[in-house]
């Protein structure tokens, strides 16, 4: 009932609003059509006779009643360009996201049912990845249900791609050995909260990587060239809510779904 009433109210407000702006645009046009035709002899002449006259006091009435209306649509107009503002900002700020701290905050944010409490990550090295999902997992939050899957670079194959930087081969290296580590020590905390983390190994340059949550939301990065011919992850993410059902998410979402079955593809066994 709350919610029709809201829309009934909003209704109403924006009638108000296209009434209000017809009948300010009508005078308006109206005033400055007669001021006009009272400078021309003809239209003059007749407006006198048909409309009235009009001294020099009413004259200035009409400006100054034009300049209210002139005054008050500028208003009207600013209002609403803040309110654009403030709405393409927070937009901005839903749809671009620079930590992982923020990633990870749409865990919050998705549905109870199992399938929605799932997360597919298409990591890199998950030198920074896996800390922060550590920490969340053993966190205050108690996370229940979740089904994690980590895909992590093949350390040898970043030693032998020629194109990603050596050091990502001893960081894919040394993540793989801590995830493996925190699943054997934690095995009955993550028995008990019915948490399953499995880690994957692949051997494929990831052009795109993030993450993909059981209720549709997707975070994508991906990876840039520096001036001194080295590659380099992008330090944002593009987030694809749950609720964003455009043709732009679908070809984000189609992106990214194209990329992890690559993953897929290439997944190193021995590493599992």
């Amino acid at each position: 009932m709350a919610i029709k009433k809201r829309r009934a109210g909003g209704g109403v407000s924006a009638r108000v609003r296209r009434g209000w702006e017809v009948v300010t645009t009508s005078l308006a046009l109206l005033t400055g059509v007669y001021l006009i035709l009272i400078t021309i002899e003809p239209t003059r002449i007749v407006l006198e006779r048909y409309v009235g006259k009009l001294d020099l006091q009413g004259l200035v009435a009409l400006v100054a009643v034009m300049l209210e209306i002139a005054t008050i649509a500028i208003y009207q107009h600013g209002k609403e360009v803040r309110a654009l503002r403030a709405l393409l900002t927070e937009r901005e700020r839903q749809d671009v996201t620079h930590s992982i701290t923020d990633v990870l905050s749409a865990t919050a944010r998705t549905g109870t049912g199992r399938r929605a409490r799932r997360v597919e990550v298409l990591g890199l090295t998950l030198n920074t990845t896996w800390p922060a999902l550590a920490t969340w997992l053993t966190s205050n939050a108690q996370p229940h249900g979740w089904q994690i899957t980590l895909h992590c670079l093949d350390p040898d194959f970043v030693a032998r791609s020629g194109e990603l930087p050596a050091e990502w081969a001893g960081e894919a290296r040394r993540s793989q050995q801590r995830i493996r580590s925190f699943l054997a020590e934690e095995s009955d905390y993550l028995a008990r909260h019915r948490i399953s983390v499995e880690i994957r190994a692949y051997a494929c340059v990831p052009v795109v990587h993030g993450f993909r949550f059981g209720d549709g939301t997707v975070f994508l990065s991906y990876l840039q060239w520096t001036e001194n011919g080295r590659i380099r992850p992008f330090e944002f993410y593009d987030r694809i809510g749950a609720d964003d059902h455009s043709p732009r998410a679908g070809h984000y979402r189609d992106l990214f779904d194209s990329w992890l079955h690559r993953a897929e593809t290439k997944r190193v066994t021995a590493a599992g």
